[in-house]
Formats: structure tokens, sequence, C-alpha cells
């Protein structure tokens, strides 16, 4: 009897709700609960502009993060998803007539089910509703809106996952033209994700959705990757619009938290069970649009940078040794010192070259110990040689020199050797 009553109650608020609202399409998307459904069963209802004009056989998917199951409508128009996990958090979506309808996202409850409806425009009143201005006026960024953070590789992947919405009857034009977000400093891989409105546009860190914008929810998701090198991020995100309430969700890891004077209550959560990833969970009050939203995310894990700092410290000192070595002169006094001592050995090399023909003609050395020798002495002083033309000398010994003083002597040796 319990049961029955509050059925009738359940249908009577949403018949009045209907006739509150006489244009099905304010109701689109909305998540009514229903404990006359078996647990954890979601049924979404598709038509075109009014009650009377289901869509059968129209294919209605139903989202929990990556994964998508489809179904498709009955003759009533009417697709009912089973056996689905308690809190997990849901949208349904199609597609009609070339435009996508997503709901606003869900939690499926641990009793009873949800019951919704996606509206599309109906042929009858196409025309009409294309003859209709749109007026000026603002939107926001609805309650539901969120903002989800997950941890990379020294990165941070910010979601912002937001529902533009115009409460009034009728399109809505900003005085903008569009929602305009300009992506925080250092923000790259700039990504529109695919359940964002097909009018979003990204160029680099400028996210743009023209108007106008129809009544309801206008989705608009995209998602950014923020570098770091510390153990800390802070993020700073002006807002174009209104935001209607704060909700940030960061996934945790080890003392990892996030700070702001904008969050009025935290707390920490495994919404898929124990074994999994616990995220913090932050909400705070509505922000007013042009102002920013601003948090910071502390106890990031995070690679020491000494080891590359000091690597770079050596190359530095070692550029910067062979550029002074390179630009201080070069001292004249030990160059000539050099230079002395090698013109030594040269003088010290030619006397004992010439002391060698001596022996060989006097034949008091044998001709192998001779020829080694002589090809030895030979290959020094061509040697001094070369390091004296480096000093800038113009004297060039090859292996065939003749010295104007020892020349006679080499060629008696040819002759008698």
């Amino acid at each position: 009897m319990k049961r029955a009553t509050l059925s009738v109650f359940m249908i009577l608020g949403f018949i009045l709700t209907l006739q509150a609202q006489p244009d099905p399409r304010q109701m689109s998307g909305i998540p009514l609960p229903d404990p006359q459904l078996s647990s954890g069963t979601i049924t979404v209802r598709v038509i075109r502009g009014s009650l009377a004009n289901n869509v059968p056989d129209h294919p209605v998917e139903l989202r929990q993060g990556d994964n998508v199951v489809t179904v498709a409508t009955d003759m009533e128009g009417r697709a009912e998803f089973l056996t689905l996990n308690a809190g997990q958090t849901v949208i349904a979506s199609t597609e009609l007539d070339g435009v996508r309808l997503d709901s606003q996202p869900f939690q499926v409850p641990g009793r009873g089910g949800i019951r919704l409806m996606l509206v599309g425009i109906g042929d009858s009143d196409t025309g009409a509703l294309n003859d209709v201005p749109a007026q000026s006026g603002t939107v926001t960024f609805g309650a539901e809106s969120r903002v989800v953070l997950e941890l990379g590789e020294e990165t941070v992947s910010i979601f912002y996952l937001f529902d533009i919405v115009n409460s009034l009857a009728g399109p809505v034009e900003l005085s903008e033209g569009a929602v305009v977000l300009r992506l925080p400093a250092g923000a790259v891989a700039t990504t529109v994700l695919r359940d964002s409105h097909p009018q979003t546009r990204s160029e680099g860190p400028v996210v743009t959705l023209s108007g106008p914008f129809q009544p309801g929810n206008t989705p608009l998701r995209i998602a950014y990757v923020l570098p770091y090198t510390g153990d800390n991020v802070a993020v700073e995100q002006e807002l174009p619009v209104a935001l209607e309430a704060l909700l940030l969700i960061v996934e945790k890891w080890n003392a990892m938290d996030i700070a702001s004077d904008q969050i009025a209550r935290r707390a920490d959560m495994n919404p898929d069970g124990a074994d999994e990833g616990t995220y913090i969970f932050a909400a705070g009050p509505p922000i007013r649009s042009g102002s920013t939203l601003s948090f910071e995310i502390t106890g990031l894990p995070h690679h020491s940078r000494l080891p590359t700092n000091m690597a770079l410290a050596v190359v530095f000192v070692i550029f910067c040794v062979g550029t002074w070595g390179s630009l201080v002169p070069v001292d004249a006094s030990a160059e000539d010192e050099r230079r002395r001592r090698l013109e030594n050995r040269r003088e010290k090399r030619f006397a004992d070259l010439i002391r060698l023909e001596q022996q060989h003609q006097a034949g008091t050395i044998g001709k192998t110990k001779y020829v080694n020798r002589r090809q030895e002495l030979l290959l020094h002083l061509e040697r001094i040689y070369g390091e004296l033309d480096e000093q800038g000398s113009s004297v060039i010994l090859s292996s065939g020199f003749q010295r104007p003083e020892t020349a006679s002597v080499i060629g008696q040796s040819g002759t008698t050797g």
C-alpha cells in the first residue's frame, strides 16, 4: 500500500511538472527516480517534439567512463538498461535528426531505478522554432558541471565537464556571441571531447563554443595537459560565465592534497570500491562570471632535478673554460721556450745521424743495425719538423729531406750502403 501511494504521488508530480513545463524539451535529460523499477534499471524514452511522437527502433547509449552500452528503443520509444551497479555515474545519450541529445550525469540508485526522456525537435515545430529569434541573455555553467584531474608522468590531465544552461524558454544569444575559455598558462594538448557540442572549437589554449544557446543544457567538454616539475602545481581559470556550484574531483596519490579558498568542503572517497583508487571530492559555492577559479595541488610525485642541474652546470663550466682559453692571448715566452727545446732536440738528432754515418763508413756498425737506427733518427727528425711547422716554421721535412750541412754525408751513405 505504501509503495502504491508513493507511486501515485510520483505520477501526479510528474504530470504537474509537465503541466508547468508544456514544452517536453524542458524535461529532456532530467533523471527521475522511480522506486517501482527493479534496482539498477534505467529506462530512456526518445520522442520528437511531443509525447505523442515516440521514436522506435532507435539506438540509445548509456556511458559510464569509457564503457558504452547501446540498446534500441521499443515501439513505445523506450530503451531499457538492466543489471547496472549501484553508485556508478552514467550519462544517457542519442543522436536524433543530426542533433546529439545528452542527459544530465546521474548515479544509479541502490534501490529502484531511473526514468528519463531525450526530446528532439518535431517535424511540425521545426519551422516555428527556427522563426523564433534568439533573445539577448546570459547562460551559466550548471550545478552538474565539474572539473576532474588525473595524474600522468609529471603531468596533470585536466577535464572540464561543463553544462552550459539556458533557463529561458527560447534560444539565447550572448553579447559576446560565444562562450570563450582561455586555458591557464602552460596548458598543452588541448582536446575537444566527443561528448561536447559539435560547434566546440579549439585553437591552442583558447576554446570557443558559439551561440545561440537553445533552452536546457549544452555540453562543453574539453581536456588539456598541464606539465609540472616540482611537488605542486597551481591552476587559475577565468570563467566567462557564472558557475552555479564548484565541484573538483582529483585522483589522489600518496600525500596529494588540494587547497583553495573557494573550497567549502572536501572528502576522500573510493567510488569504485575499496580496492580501486582514491579520489578527492571538493565542493564550493557559486563563482561569479568573470571571476577566476583557482586551486593548488600539492604533494605531487616527481623526479629530482638535481642530477640534471648538476650535469648542466658541468657543461656550462666546460663551455666557459673553453671560451676563456680561446680568448686569452698565448703566452709568448712559453712558446719561445717550447721552440727552443724543439730546436735542441733537432740538433741532437742531426748529431746522432752524422755520428751514425761516420760509424758506418768506418765499418764499426753492422748493416742491419745501421739501417734500423738511421730510419729511427729520420722519423724523429720528421716529427720534430712537424711540430716546428705548427709553430709557423717555414722548413718542411719529408721522407726525402736534405739539410745543407748533412747532404754530403747522406749522399756518401747512399754510395757505400
